[in-house]
């Protein structure tokens, strides 16, 4: 399963020495909006809740202001932790991989921590008081736009980052 942002979709790239080409079309492998969605909700109830209702419970649930804050950082860095370390170790995160979906780069392989780390940056928008939650719906918002207009399915994250979210 490799991808190669570069080649249109329907298409595939062309084997070693411009040989025959080698792979299955891009947009086949790729995985839409609705399948990311459901991943992502699957993190929530086996990771995000059980996260929040800890922190709420030692008194550091999410907000805007003081305490709020404080939690919201938390989540935003251990959300953060939490996609990096299974995305580039293990491809998928916990919801991406009931789901049969998997992050990888072009050669097919799991994105390497940097990579990983590119693509999410924008989960730790949290960090910054007030404005973080904002910026953070602002940028879920983009990146759905961005999946569901480009051809091959990929956020702006996964264009920003090199990578794109495959069925396996």
């Amino acid at each position: 399963m490799s991808y190669d942002p570069n080649v249109p979709p329907g298409n595939t790239p062309p084997g070693p020495s411009g040989g025959p080409p080698y792979g299955s079309p891009i947009p086949a492998g790729t995985a839409g909006l609705g399948a990311r969605i459901g991943a992502r909700l699957l993190d929530v109830l086996l990771v995000g809740i059980p996260a929040g209702l800890i922190l709420g419970l030692i008194g550091l649930g999410a907000g805007f202001t003081g305490d709020g804050w404080i939690g919201s950082a938390i989540v935003s860095v251990l959300w953060f932790g939490y996609f990096v370390l299974l995305e580039s170790n293990r491809g998928a995160t916990l919801g991406k991989s009931l789901l049969n979906l998997r992050v990888v780069v072009a050669d097919g392989s799991n994105p390497p921590t940097d990579v990983a780390a590119k693509r999410n940056i924008w989960m730790l928008f949290g960090l910054i008081p007030v404005l973080g939650g904002l910026l953070s719906f602002v940028a879920v918002i983009v990146i759905i736009v961005t999946i569901v207009s480009d051809q091959n399915n990929r956020g702006y994250h996964d264009q920003f980052a090199g990578t794109a979210v495959m069925r396996t």
